[in-house]
Formats: C-alpha cells, structure tokens, sequence
C-alpha cells in the first residue's frame, strides 16, 4: 500500500472516530509501527493531524466548517478564481456546476451567458439561476445533506449515469500531487467522481489554502483534470508538478474588493 493510501485510510479512521492508536492502524494497514509513526509526522506536517501519546487526534482546523462560515473564508481569492474560470464557458454549453462556496460564486459570474443547460447537486446553486429563463437547470436528485444543502446518494449516481456535459467546474478540499483532487464528504466526492468521469473537459477551482491538503476521499487523479484555476499564493513547488503532468494551470491575481 502507497504511503497516500494509507493517509487516507487514516483519515477515514479519525474522520469516525477523531482518534486513532498507532496499534492499531499496524494491524489493520498490515505494517509496521514505524511506518504508521513516520505516516503521522507527515500528516502532521500538512495539518490534517496532531500526533499524541500513542497515536494522534484529526486537526480541529482540518474539520469540515459549515456553508455559511465557508462563503466568507478566503472570499476574495475564491472570486478572483470564479471570475476566471468563467471565462470557459460560452453560449450554448452543457455544464455540470458541483457544489460548494467557490462554485456558487461561479455561478454568479456566468449569469450573463445564454442558452445554457445547468447540472448540479447544489441547492443554492438551482435556487440562484431557477428563475434565468435562458438557463435550463437539471438538479441531480438523491438524499440532502443540510450542512452542505447539495444531494447525494443511491439516486443521485442513478441519475449521473444518463448525464453527460460539455464542461465540469469542480471545488475541491485538498490538492495533493500523489492523492489528486479530493473532498471530505464521501457522498459528495463520488458525485463529483462520476461527473468527471462525463465532462468532456474539467476545470478545477482551489484557492491556495488547498493545497497540499489531504481530504480522505479522491475526486480525481491529476492527470484526470484538464485546467485548475488558483491563486498567485498557491504553493509554486506543487504548480510545478501539477504542470507536469499536463494540466493548464491559470493563476489568478487576486481582487480584493476597495
């Protein structure tokens, strides 16, 4: 097992159970105590975890803040992203819009085009552009989950199976080079993998604070995405790797409101 697969099976681990022992991830990784305790520093590290006496509790800053607490959290870079990244859209696209703070702010960017066919799990998002009568707007159906007020689930991937579009605009709670693009939610996460899987061409917006951030479940592979938009503070070092692997990267300088 990759050092990146065990992270996430650690991740997942804290994520239900906020703790974890160093015994016990050996038993169940099938590798020794010093590989789990070199596995901890480096997640500590990045962030996602605090090492203690015998194993480690998950990052208090790495837990998921609610929607209404994220809309004003790195606001001004998530704007300069969105503004950007509308710039792929044109008239006359199919688009699938995930959920999240940076693609509601997307969606307001894109309000002046015309003759678009909207798909998306966000509730704020069919609810900002419901009433644009050039929009056709198709809601992937399923289970609601209130904290994000985006819908996942059994119907949903049923639904994902028919649907296919010209453009993907994805957010995304870590980029890593080794785990790709991944969210915390896995509800969400596997509506976002579907719908990449139907993109003909799929763009990712993340604010630096992103990056090198591990979440426990993959969205993508990097070489699965075609552009990321991010910001001028994004870390240079991963950029590098990121362009590498045949990805455009757009880096947006940031527009903070007078």
């Amino acid at each position: 097992m990759l050092p990146q697969d065990r992270h996430r099976e650690i991740m997942k681990q804290l994520y239900e159970f906020q703790t974890v022992k160093i015994s016990s991830l050996s038993k169940m990784l099938n590798v020794t105590r010093e590989t789990v305790r070199k596995d901890l520093y480096d997640m500590e590290e990045k962030g996602l975890v605090r090492k203690v006496h015998g194993g480690a509790v998950l990052n208090k800053a790495n837990l998921e803040i609610n929607y209404a607490d994220r809309k004003s959290a790195n606001e001004a870079e998530k704007r300069s992203i969105a503004k950007r990244a509308s710039d792929f859209v044109e008239n006359g696209d199919t688009l699938y819009v995930d959920y999240g703070t940076t693609a509601l702010l997307f969606i307001r960017e894109i309000l002046n085009k015309r003759n678009l066919t909207i798909v998306t799990n966000s509730l704020p998002i069919a609810n900002e552009i419901i009433d644009f009568s050039d929009f056709e707007v198709i809601i992937i159906g399923g289970q609601v989950r209130k904290n994000e007020k985006s819908l996942f689930g059994p119907l949903a991937y049923r639904g994902i199976e028919k649907i296919y579009v010209d453009k993907g605009f994805f957010g995304v709670s870590g980029v890593d080079i080794q785990a790709g693009f991944t969210n915390i939610h896995m509800g969400e996460s596997e509506v976002s993998r579907l719908m990449i899987q139907h993109s003909k061409k799929n763009i990712v917006m993340a604010d630096s604070s992103k990056f090198n951030i591990v979440s426990m479940n993959q969205i993508a592979s990097i070489e699965q995405v075609d552009v990321l938009v991010t910001d001028e503070k994004a870390n240079k070092a991963l950029l590098k790797q990121i362009i590498e692997k045949n990805v455009e990267v757009i880096i947006e300088t940031i527009q903070h409101d007078d």
